[in-house]
């Protein structure tokens, strides 16, 4: 036993010595030549830390430091302003040497436009130095990074980020923007918000004793049940710390601002009494204003992405209706090809329908994405109850947080119960859940999950429709004339245009223009070119409806040109990747 022991010692320690000698064995591809000068330390030095969350100041701040790095690929504009008149930035991604940002199909990807749904903004920062550290290394970034450009607006509702961070909040609380609003409806605004009464720099819960409450203690007395049908009571539990500000009869009724900024949106857009949080008409806030403005005016945004928390969801439209009657299926079946590519990427994450599988939602991004451009969008619901485990089984109660919290957020994020003297309730407790618990991992253990979810998303801009020449031939049509015949495939996941932009009439034909002679006549075809379908008006450019994917479309062009002229043939839709290829005339 002893001889066959030091045998397999003897083994590992070759095996660890060979790995040593081989530092490339465990660690990352070794680094080729940089793209650009100095790239590679120019990454280095970014000494970027995802193991904490970053304050709003501390966002704008390392997107500047990124883009004043790597002017190469990063540049950065306000494109709107808050409420109270804080700058919305975008980060656009893109490779200058292969075209400007708004000649290639483009992917838009925002997050924390509810102030406390805020780790979405890291992952943001996670898939732009991914990018960074792989361009020019991994070929399949190389190409992705060439090929497209990525539209980055890492914080939406920048005044809820910033308070935070700033001010003592509980985990639900700053969701919408602060435009004042009046929730309890007795004339006043935001006058009775949560209070930190205990000045920990955190809002958290209130229990008082009470037998005819509706909440008693777990077998582990730190944690609060709800009591079973004919089970006495123990305490009556108030969610956030806080008193009766206005002398009303109730405690944090009428919180800070009022506006979802996410039932907002001017597609299915439907008044508060319908939607809560709905504002008072579609675009009423500049956070979404900007944001509408920006994505409308850029025809070349292909697919979004949008982060919240907390559910390990991956939700595709729509969010006001089922899909009976209103989603095309073949816009389904492409949403199911990425969305259940993303169940694999992120183990734990479902792939779901918003309205079906979450719940009925009006004047979303979603919708305004999907149903009002018809491009191919997903919103991703970060972390959330089910991620709390500490066993490989998925937690669902208060007990499984507690525990998961215990092991791996060393006991931080749950605050002990202690007696508190509370000026309308008497004696109190103050404690529970802090604001980082419950939506949010704890930041040393959110990396995983970030470069996943980034993962998604650049997986979905790969899916982009992209074209190619499959063939082209020439031969002589008499009177100087040539006959051209191709075959344009779209090679990508993702159709030209989804069915719902044809539906809503708001897709565009790809267009074959023709250089080094001139275009008489063109016409569509079958695949024998016995039966083409002559093109109406003035021809200047081929233009062919959408292509699905894995679609080929077949064509006839008749060029005037000189024999032996090279001509170079281009076809290009602005949501999908270009194709170029030449052909002699006979």
């Amino acid at each position: 036993m002893m001889r066959n022991l030091k045998l397999i010692l003897a083994l590992a320690l070759v095996l660890l010595c060979g790995s040593l000698e081989n530092p490339t064995a465990q660690q990352a591809p070794e680094k080729k030549t940089d793209p650009f000068p100095g790239w590679n330390q120019r990454v280095a030095d970014t000494k970027l830390d995802f193991r904490h969350y970053y304050p709003l100041e501390e966002v704008n701040a390392t997107c500047e430091m990124l883009v004043k790095r790597f002017p190469e690929l990063l540049s950065m504009k306000e494109i709107g302003r808050s409420y109270q008149d804080r700058p919305l930035y975008c980060v656009t991604l893109c490779a200058q040497k292969t075209g400007a940002h708004d000649t290639k199909p483009a992917m838009y990807i925002d997050s924390n436009i509810h102030g406390n749904e805020i780790q979405g903004t890291e992952i943001i920062l996670v898939t732009i130095w991914y990018l960074l550290r792989n361009y020019g290394h991994e070929e399949w970034v190389t190409r992705l990074v060439d090929t497209r450009t990525f539209y980055f607006v890492p914080v939406v509702n920048p005044d809820s980020r910033h308070l935070w961070f700033a001010t003592p909040n509980n985990p639900h609380s700053l969701r919408g923007n602060h435009r004042p609003f009046d929730d309890d409806r007795d004339g006043k605004f935001d006058e009775d918000p949560p209070n930190d009464l205990n000045g920990d720099g955190r809002i958290t819960m209130m229990r008082r004793p009470d037998p005819n409450g509706d909440w008693v203690l777990g077998e582990d007395k730190r944690i609060m049940v709800r009591r079973k049908p004919g089970q006495p009571g123990e305490y009556r539990l108030w969610r956030s710390e806080g008193i009766d500000d206005d002398g009303d009869g109730e405690i944090n009724e009428d919180e800070l601002g009022g506006v979802d900024l996410n039932r907002n949106f001017p597609v299915g857009w439907q008044p508060r009494y319908r939607q809560w949080g709905a504002g008072d008409y579609p675009c009423s806030e500049p956070e979404v204003r900007a944001c509408v403005d920006f994505i409308s005016s850029r025809d070349n945004i292909a697919g979004m992405q949008f982060y919240h928390n907390a559910a390990r969801m991956i939700l595709r439209p729509p969010g006001s209706s089922s899909d009976s009657g209103v989603t095309p299926r073949e816009d389904v079946r492409v949403y199911d090809r990425i969305g259940q590519r993303g169940e694999r990427i992120i183990p734990g994450y479902r792939y779901l329908q918003t309205h079906d599988g979450l719940y009925e939602a009006f004047g979303t991004q979603i919708d305004f994405g999907y149903l009002g451009l018809g491009r191919f969008v997903f919103t991703n619901e970060l972390w959330g109850g089910t991620s709390h485990e500490v066993d490989g089984i998925p937690g669902d109660g208060p007990a499984d947080t507690r525990d998961w919290h215990d092991e791996f957020g060393n006991g931080r994020a749950y605050i002990d119960w202690k007696p508190f003297k509370h000026p309308d309730l008497g004696d109190i407790e103050i404690g529970g859940w802090d604001q980082f618990a419950t939506r949010m991992p704890p930041a040393e253990l959110f990396i995983e999950e970030g470069f996943r979810n980034a993962l998604f998303t650049l997986k979905h801009a790969e899916s982009f429709a992209e074209l190619e020449f499959v063939s082209v031939t020439a031969e002589p049509a008499g009177a100087g004339l040539v006959r051209l015949r191709l075959a344009l495939k779209n090679k990508g996941v993702m159709p030209t245009d989804s069915a719902m932009a044809a539906q809503r009439k708001e897709d565009t034909p790809v267009e074959v223009s023709v250089q080094g002679g001139q275009l008489v006549m063109a016409g569509l075809s079958d695949e024998t070119f016995t039966d083409v379908r002559l093109q109406k008006g003035r021809i200047e450019t081929l233009k062919i409806p959408r292509i699905s994917s894995e679609q080929i479309q077949y064509a006839e062009l008749i060029v005037k040109a000189a024999p032996g002229t090279g001509l170079k043939l281009t076809a290009h839709h602005p949501r999908a990747v270009d194709a170029a290829t030449s052909v002699k005339t006979p």
